[in-house]
């Protein structure tokens, strides 16, 4: 229930606001730093467009609001792609809002990424949003203002900021271990059994990435990011080899450029102000999601620091 929620206070206050209006139909574009957090207040507002028991707040307990939670609701649609929603999704989607509502009440479509959409698929949303049909309400999540005007223009914005440490729960230094991520703070909050003082080789990156991705367990994610800890702590000490080390075991591992671009912003975010080098490195961090050699960069960048 929106009560429960400890942030954000402002955006619950018009959200609900926008429900006591009555919408027929809507699109709403939520933006902020924390890609899950968005995701966990757009489930939320589709839980109330829909609460078979709603009256100031969501239920929580309804069928419809379990359903939605779940993900298995059939008037909810997710598109979700973190390297950009492709055009054919959104012909699909625009299909199914064509047709009758699954069980009679509002169908609620989650877009996800929206600054990453390619021009031609931000062009089809902009002809879905111009004038949705009766029903149908766009929450669209993105995290910048950087998206085509047109579609922020038909849109009613709403920024969410990041959870304080306070607000989530957990001392500062854990909430600074993971960059202050709302899913990955819950997620070691539910897992008593992770030490985050105990320390982790940085030769062991590449065998915790690939743990993680064979296994999916947050255990291996976060042992991945005390290498890249134990790395930064060491760097005055570390070879040309060690570094290359380092590099190659990242790479032998996964060539994935979304999670590379992680290692890469954990690795900036530790480094703080310290590095005199730092816009080069934002600079090749950012390069990470184009076609440059992957092997070039990382080489470049973690002999930089």
């Amino acid at each position: 229930m929106f009560k429960d929620f400890n942030s954000n206070k402002k955006a619950i206050d018009f959200l609900q606001k926008e429900l006591n209006f009555g919408r027929e139909a809507g699109t709403y574009l939520f933006y902020g730093a924390d890609r899950e957090l968005l995701k966990k207040f757009a489930k939320a507002f589709a839980k109330s467009l829909n609460c078979s028991n709603y009256k100031d707040d969501f239920c929580g307990v309804c069928e419809s609001c379990i359903r939605i939670e779940s993900e298995t609701h059939g008037d909810l649609e997710i598109l979700d792609d973190i390297t950009g929603i492709k055009i054919e999704k959104v012909r699909e989607l625009a299909y199914r809002d064509s047709t009758t509502s699954y069980e009679g009440k509002k169908r609620i479509y989650l877009i996800r990424d929206v600054e990453k959409l390619r021009k031609e698929s931000a062009n089809a949303l902009l002809k879905l949003i111009e004038e949705p049909n009766s029903g149908s309400f766009f929450i669209l999540m993105s995290s910048s203002l950087n998206i085509l005007p047109t579609i922020k223009s038909r849109a009613i914005l709403l920024n969410f900021l990041r959870e304080t440490h306070e607000e989530m729960g957990v001392e500062e230094e854990e909430y600074n271990f993971f960059l202050g991520k709302t899913r990955e703070i819950e997620l070691y909050k539910s897992l008593s059994l992770i030490d985050l003082k105990e320390g982790c080789s940085f030769e062991r990156i590449g065998s915790n990435i690939k743990s993680y991705l064979d296994t999916e367990e947050f255990y291996h994610k976060v042992e991945m990011y005390k290498s890249i800890r134990d790395f930064i702590n060491t760097k005055e000490y570390l070879t040309l080899g060690d570094k290359m080390y380092f590099v190659d075991e990242i790479l032998l591992n996964t060539n994935n450029r979304e999670l590379i671009k992680e290692i890469l912003n954990y690795t900036l975010v530790l480094i703080g102000n310290r590095n005199t080098k730092l816009e080069k490195l934002l600079e090749l961090k950012n390069m990470a999601k184009s076609s440059i050699n992957l092997k070039n960069l990382l080489t470049i960048f973690y002999t930089s620091i």
